[in-house]
């Protein structure tokens, strides 16, 4: 999925289309530091607006453990990086794990919705 309406919104709808939870663990996040910086120095949280912030082009992807191997592979020939951010799981909550506390992952964009949860 990609991550135009930010990552917390692609983990929201790839774990509720699939009937399952997720733990996103922030400690893994691939947030370069000067973006960082930059939401810092803008008063921001870096971890939460990288996670709600949109206009990112990557994707996120869901793989079951025995597709580790093939995944590998794909990034050693298609010279891209993947990197692990979590887990899915059979509680349906959704949650950032963050300093050894799990709290609830907050929502991206939200299409039609003035609240934008």
């Amino acid at each position: 999925m990609d991550l135009s309406d930010g990552l917390a919104d692609a983990v929201h709808q790839i774990a509720e289309a699939s009937g399952v939870g997720a733990i996103v663990d922030g400690e893994q996040l691939p947030l370069d530091p000067r973006a960082r910086r930059w939401f810092q120095q803008c008063g921001g949280d870096p971890m939460h607006d990288a996670l709600v912030g949109g206009d990112d082009y990557e994707l996120l992807l869901a793989a079951c453990p025995r597709a580790r191997g093939r995944l590998a592979a794909a990034e050693r020939h298609g010279d891209v990086a993947l990197t692990r951010i979590g887990t899915c799981t059979a509680e349906t909550s959704i949650l950032l794990r963050h300093g050894g506390a799990d709290r609830p992952l907050p929502y991206g964009f939200q299409h039609f919705n003035p609240g934008n949860r």
